[in-house]
This record gives structure tokens, sequence and C-alpha cells, in this order.
């Protein structure tokens, strides 16, 4: 059985995108994931010939495409869901005051703080 979670992103405080993941919900599962897959992204506004490759994303809604993009690698365990969809852990993702901030349970901070962090 899983550890069933979700990750939310934000742009303006608007829902952009909710994924939806079968396994390995927890803290040092999807959460490391997560904060290992934002942590060098540079958030940037309009496209200035950089690449993704670079760890550059055109807003909120490139950065969680990449991030479906890289995550969604074969056949089930990963799929978009609807807003109202709450599991076991539910992850939020924004981009406050120059910073990618991720909120789960009772952490809120950076992805560098969330791989600091122990559940």
């Amino acid at each position: 059985m899983g550890t069933r979670s979700t990750v939310r992103f934000y742009e303006n405080g608007k829902l952009i995108l909710s994924v939806y993941q079968q396994y390995d919900g927890y803290i040092s599962g999807v959460g490391y994931d997560l904060a290992n897959f934002l942590k060098d992204k540079k958030i940037i506004n309009g496209i200035s010939g950089q690449k993704m490759a670079d760890g550059y994303a055109n807003g909120m809604g490139c950065l969680a495409a990449q991030y479906v993009a890289s995550q969604k690698t074969e056949i089930g365990g990963f799929y978009l869901t609807s807003a109202g969809d709450m599991e076991e852990y539910n992850y939020e993702v924004r981009f406050t005051d120059g910073k990618i901030i991720i909120t789960v349970m009772d952490f809120s901070g950076t992805p560098e703080e969330l791989l600091q962090f122990k559940e």
C-alpha cells in the first residue's frame, strides 16, 4: 500500500496545477524529491535565451510543467488531479518574495530547508 500525496503549484494565490502521487508521499520521499527538483530552479519573467537545463523556469506555470515532465516516466503512480483531492501528505509550492516556498503539514520553507527537515 502506498503513502499517497498531492503536490499543488500556485501562481499569484491561484492554483494552477495539482498532481497526485500514489507512493512514498512522506517528506523523506516525495518531499525530498520535490525539494531536490526545486532547489536549483530560478524563476524568471520572460524568455531571455535561458534554458531549462540551466535551471530556469518562465514563471510558475513553466515550473509546474517541468515538474510533470520530470515525474511522469511510466504508466501509473503519478496523475493530474482535482483541486479538492486531499491525501495523507499535501504539498504546496509558491513563489513568494523571490523564493520558492514549499508547505506541507507543519513545515513551510525553501527547498533547501525542507532537505534539512526531519519528520
